[in-house]
């Protein structure tokens, strides 16, 4: 257990739990286990999931629920009177996966949420809107606190400012944070990759980017990066500063107003897309060659709205 899953327990267990939070990473058994965990914290003081399934205080849904069920079955249960005192936990699995009506509709629930309601959100945070991650608690499972990051980089010998940078472009992996940090190509790579993001995204895709020589390890590195370039691309079109590329901050801004919230949307499904491909045997540029005519596609219709 991380320190951060470690507070949530310690602020369930001190009556201090806040109503919503989303649990992100990379391990989708492991953010569902914390999930229930917490859950059962929260309604029984104990680990004791078991007891879940069987509790009307509990509802747990995944990520296909339509806008019609949300509305007429979870909203009203949702809103109904407890059971028992301990109050009620929502769950919703791959939160990233409903549809952006089913996010709008559950963000009016989070600005108003019943009493003694708690809400736990899994998935890629990445997919799910700004607005609703502005309202959770957001718990990286798996994921180092960039301060802790900050103090492996200075032990390495980069000052304090270094330090910060990197740990914030890092998206919260130690490993690539050090790498950023003592690998100039790799730090050359991140920034190649971003410049060329954004020339896709404005229909002018470089294809030279994708005929460099790379290892599998890195393609999948960059597509990880410009994920969090369209987390910052999310934050900055709501008005809230960029989070992981602060360095583009400008550039990923000037981007972000071409685009409405779903163009974003659209990109990072792209991304997800992407992932998948060079999670099998695929070449690495290639899957890249796709993977920028596909964003140049989105930039052009954004273009012509």
């Amino acid at each position: 257990m991380n320190d951060l899953l470690k507070k949530l327990e310690s602020a369930i267990l001190n009556g201090r739990a806040l109503h919503a939070y989303l649990l992100t990473g990379t391990d989708p058994d492991m953010t569902d286990k914390a999930a229930r965990e917490a859950a059962s914290l929260i309604l029984y003081s104990r680990r004791d999931t078991d007891r879940l399934a069987n509790d009307p205080d509990y509802m747990e849904y995944g990520g296909a629920v339509s806008i019609s069920d949300f509305r007429d079955l979870i909203r009203p249960e949702i809103y109904r009177e407890t059971y028992g005192k301990r109050g009620r936990v929502v769950i919703f699995r791959f939160a990233n996966l409903l549809s952006q009506m089913v996010q709008n509709a559950m963000l009016k629930v989070l600005e108003e949420p019943p009493e003694n309601t708690y809400f736990i959100l899994t998935g890629n945070e990445y997919g799910i809107l700004p607005t609703i991650r502005s309202r959770c608690m957001i718990i990286r499972c798996g994921v180092t606190d960039p301060a802790e990051i900050a103090d492996i980089l200075r032990e390495k010998g980069a000052d304090a400012s270094e330090a910060a940078a990197y740990a914030a472009m890092s998206g919260g992996v130690t490993a690539r944070a050090v790498r950023l940090y003592e690998d100039a190509d790799f730090s050359e790579m991140r920034s190649g990759v971003i410049s060329c993001f954004l020339s896709a995204l404005r229909a002018a895709p470089d294809f030279r980017w994708t005929k460099q020589k790379r290892e599998r390890t890195d393609w999948m590195e960059a597509n990880e990066m410009l994920l969090l370039a369209c987390h910052d691309m999310m934050r900055l079109k709501c008005g809230m500063p960029a989070e992981y590329c602060t360095d583009h901050a400008a550039e990923l801004k000037k981007s972000s107003l071409g685009f409405t919230i779903g163009d974003i949307g659209c990109i990072i499904d792209k991304l997800k897309e992407n992932a998948q491909r060079l999670a099998t045997n695929a070449s690495g540029g290639a899957a890249f060659d796709r993977l920028l005519a596909e964003l140049a596609e989105i930039g052009l219709a954004a273009k012509n709205k």
